[in-house]
């Protein structure tokens, strides 16, 4: 099967995704997520026989937000679309890749059919984009009838956001594909409320020599500073290579009309 590479988005080395990591992570994170179909006790012999028979998962991501501003892009901008599109067109790509692959060591999932699994809208725009898939697909069939979702991930991000070695090494995540919601922020505790900011954003002020959020550079963008039409632009960019549900938040300033 052929292999996509992802031309760089920058020119600058340092500024940019490691994409042959992300392309592991992708294929690491089907083989996982596939092997525990078949480890989970299920409770009811019709989801079991529901699941192996479709062998539905949903892999995600967090953090599209932080990566966003790391890499000096605005979330909600034309190019920051651009981007986004690159990105989640090679996360689907290696999903994509590695669940056909493994069809080919396993068999594919038992309801798998070529003609009707492949004239979905999703998957003429995927196939139409890379032959190489169409190729193995007819050859292979494909382990799981879906493979990507994006879910909110609020938990998730909320408890790693509190673990002091992930805030020292990466300087906290933004969960789902959100950006974030503030740079400051009241946090109550044992010792009474204080005003937090966001580790990412005061890291950058004390290196900087910038004293109030309010002079951040533009591309430090939160929902406060973002109208609900780049809410939805950003959804539309990772809605094109997601195969299945979707989670977004479009924030609108308290002072918007009905007509707004």
């Amino acid at each position: 099967m052929g292999h996509f590479v992802l031309p760089r988005f920058f020119d600058n080395e340092k500024q940019d995704v490691n994409w042959d990591d992300l392309a592991r992570a992708c294929e690491v994170a089907v083989r996982l997520q596939d092997n525990i179909i078949d480890y989970t006790p299920y409770f009811l012999e019709e989801n079991k026989r529901q699941q192996l028979s479709e062998r539905r998962v949903g892999i995600g991501t967090m953090g599209l937000g932080t990566l966003m501003i790391k890499l000096g892009l605005r979330y909600g901008s034309e190019e920051g679309n651009q981007f986004i599109d690159k990105l989640y067109k090679f996360i689907a790509y290696h999903q994509y890749k590695a669940s056909i692959e493994i069809a080919g060591e396993k068999g594919a999932f038992d309801h798998y059919h070529y003609e009707g699994f492949a004239s979905s809208g999703f998957m003429k725009r995927m196939l139409a984009e890379f032959p190489d898939l169409d190729d193995a697909l007819k050859k292979n069939g494909i382990r799981n009838v879906t493979l990507n979702t994006q879910a909110p991930t609020g938990s998730t991000g909320t408890y790693i956001d509190n673990i002091p070695q992930f805030r020292q090494d990466f300087g906290g995540t933004t969960t789902g594909i959100e950006p974030y919601f503030s740079w400051e922020y009241w946090r109550a505790g044992r010792l009474g409320i204080t005003k937090q900011t966001v580790d990412l954003a005061r890291e950058y002020m004390e290196a900087n020599g910038i004293e109030s959020v309010e002079d951040l550079p533009s591309h430090f963008v939160t929902a406060m500073d973002l109208a609900p039409a780049d809410h939805v632009r950003v959804q539309a960019a990772v809605q094109v290579w997601t195969d299945s549900s979707i989670s977004k938040t479009a924030n609108a300033p308290n002072e918007y009309t009905i007509e707004q």
